[in-house]
């Protein structure tokens, strides 16, 4: 592979990419960090006092830092999601829809997770009672990959590849991540023997569409090496990443780590990302592919 090649893949994977985008996609990481240095004395009302919520906490709440250290962790994931999608989104020409994900969970997320905060964890985890980070958000980023190159894939196979047994398997592996990774809490194997049962069964019923989405791999590798980089990347950064990230020992010290809204907010990315890319692909097949 030459040089000249490979730079030549680079640019056109970037090409596309405006001024625009940039400053849109810098806008949010921006906000955070300016918020962080703001008193104390105003950050903590912006929290999310589950026991005692005031109304502007349900949007506040996921844009405040408890530390340098908390900030710092949500900007890494922020940046190495968001470049990977924003990359992958400009080759397949979905700029457009990967922004609109990303502000309606901006809008949306912070206000169900307050909700499931205040129904949930005051019964169940009582022992949390503030919240606040953008760590929901950037999960919810990572849970728009998989639709986003499934969506691909569907248009380069004018097949509608973004069903239910694709969406099945994607919320099962977070599932058995979760049963995997908490074996300890429940000691329970046949929720993981389970879980791997219901993959394969949805697994089998998707083969064939599973041996179309090679073929787009394939040819990927034919057109541009960055962008079939990029097609085998995002799957492995989905299944991976979860692994690497989110927390495995939910005490530390004297604390509970909030594990369970990285997860919530994970298959939050994976629903809408899902819902939304569904309906824009029947709306394209039905206007532009049957013509």
């Amino acid at each position: 592979m030459k040089w000249s090649n490979l730079k030549k893949d680079l640019i056109e994977s970037v090409k596309g990419i405006s001024l625009k985008d940039v400053l849109f996609f810098l806008a949010f990481p921006s906000f955070i960090t300016l918020l962080m240095f703001l008193p104390l004395t105003i950050r903590e009302p912006l929290s999310f006092h589950i026991y005692n919520p005031k109304w502007w906490q349900f949007f506040t709440h996921a844009f405040i830092h408890k530390d340098l250290g908390h900030l710092w962790h949500n900007l890494q994931g922020y940046f190495i999601f968001g470049v990977i999608s924003l990359i992958f989104a400009n080759n397949i020409k979905n700029k457009k829809d990967l922004f609109i994900l990303f502000l309606f969970t901006l809008i949306s997320l912070p206000i169900i997770s307050s909700i499931i905060e205040i129904l949930v964890y005051s019964r169940f985890i009582p022992m949390i009672k503030t919240f606040q980070g953008s760590s929901g958000l950037v999960s919810a980023i990572l849970g728009f990959l998989p639709m986003l190159w499934v969506y691909h894939f569907s248009k380069e196979q004018r097949i509608n590849l973004i069903n239910m047994n694709f969406f099945n398997i994607s919320i099962l592996y977070i599932a058995l991540l979760f049963v995997i990774i908490y074996y300890p809490i429940h000691k329970n194997i046949l929720f993981i023997l389970l879980v791997i049962g219901f993959i394969l069964f949805f697994t089998f019923h998707y083969r064939k569409n599973f041996r179309l989405i090679l073929k787009g791999v394939f040819k990927a590798s034919k057109d541009n090496v960055i962008f079939y980089f990029l097609t085998i990347l995002l799957p492995v950064f989905f299944m991976v990443v979860p692994l690497l990230l989110f927390p495995v020992k939910i005490v530390q010290g004297n604390n509970l780590v909030d594990f369970f809204m990285h997860y919530i907010s994970l298959l939050y990315g994976i629903v809408i990302s899902f819902v939304f890319l569904k309906l824009k692909f029947s709306r394209i097949y039905k206007i532009s592919f049957r013509k």
